[in-house]
């Protein structure tokens, strides 16, 4: 599922709905030469629908008969959304380390595996509080979740009695944070796309 790109010569075949059309496009000469078994056009299905007036068309491979045209966009910008998990993952987390730390391969798979399991913890729980407190879970600043709830987890590793661990776990999940954490969200908003960038995808 790729945007489509500006210039993109096509022709279409068929029409499966509003907005929905079986395409023909020229297999690039370049491609050709590199492997002269390729055929002389490519098939595809382009979607188009509105984002905020403006129009967008994405190109893709799911069968018209399986999935609508309305759910190929949803899907289209639901894989953005996991475009920024992964970016929460890398700047938030690995505090925008170009390498991981591990030096051999067990270690390397450890690390990976702590660090989604670790992401899933603090979606989780941002998700829950902001349920709670009748907040949407996208609301929530990934960022402010992670660093609020590490430092939580700290104290509560250092606490000298366990009997503290109920309150601490439930100022982990209190209304405070979940307000500054939106707040931080829909200011990080403000300054992010809406739309996937519209990455240079060469088609064959």
């Amino acid at each position: 599922m790729i945007p489509e790109r500006r210039g993109t010569v096509r022709t279409e075949l068929e029409h499966c709905g509003d907005g929905d059309y079986l395409m023909q496009m020229n297999v690039s000469p370049q491609a050709r030469k590199k492997n002269p078994a390729l055929p002389e056009y490519w098939q595809v299905r382009a979607v188009t629908y509105e984002v905020e007036g403006k129009e967008k068309t994405v190109f893709t491979s799911l069968p018209a008969s399986t999935f609508s045209a309305e759910q190929v966009a949803t899907l289209y910008h639901e894989r953005w959304e996991i475009e920024l998990g992964f970016r929460d993952i890398k700047s938030s987390m690995q505090d925008n380390a170009l390498t991981l730390r591990s030096k051999t391969v067990d270690l390397v798979y450890q690390e990976l595996w702590g660090l989604l399991l670790a992401y899933n913890v603090v979606r989780r729980e941002a998700s829950q509080a902001a349920v709670a407190h009748k907040r949407a879970p996208s609301e929530v600043s990934f960022k402010f979740a992670c660093q609020h709830i590490a430092s939580h987890l700290v104290v509560m590793a250092g606490a000298v009695s366990p009997s503290h661990t109920p309150r601490r776990l439930e100022e982990l999940r209190g209304s405070k944070w979940v307000a500054v954490a939106c707040r931080l969200a829909n200011r990080a908003k403000r300054q992010t796309p809406v739309d996937p960038k519209a990455y240079r995808i060469q088609p064959p």
